[in-house]
């Protein structure tokens, strides 16, 4: 009974972790056409801690498939690639935009409008998480 208290107080303490380790600021969704499938969401992570941590998987209600991606530049080719993780180095912001890294969001269930919130929790690789409530949506940035 001890080992199950003591674990239950260990993985309270990594959700706070995350919770006061990283601060996420900028955070939105993009805007979608109607009958769109796919959006992306955008937004800076910063790792206030003195160690690295990796932002590994996310969950969202706007669909129940995401992906970390990035983009990548070959032969004058822009391409969209999926990564396992995204490193956020001690002391540092991460900017997860548009033509960069960003949070691929597919099989949306509904069209992302100027009415949508969206609802995040991220998963990072010391088994500690962070949701984030209500992101905006936004139109396509030119």
């Amino acid at each position: 009974m001890l080992k199950k208290i003591i674990f239950c107080f260990g993985l309270a303490l990594l959700n706070l972790s995350a919770n006061e380790l990283i601060e996420i600021s900028d955070a939105y969704v993009q805007q979608t056409p109607p009958n769109a499938k796919n959006t992306a969401i955008f937004l800076t992570l910063k790792n206030k801690s003195e160690r690295e941590l990796s932002l590994v998987s996310v969950f969202t209600n706007l669909s129940d498939k995401t992906e970390l991606h990035t983009h990548t530049h070959t032969h004058n080719k822009m391409s969209m690639v999926r990564i396992p993780k995204i490193t956020l180095s001690p002391h540092t912001e991460t900017r997860l935009q548009p033509g960069g890294l960003h949070i691929m969001v597919f099989d949306l269930k509904k069209q992302v409008d100027a009415d949508t919130k969206a609802d995040l929790t991220l998963y990072f690789d010391d088994n500690s998480s962070l949701e984030i409530k209500n992101i905006p949506s936004a139109a396509m940035k030119k």
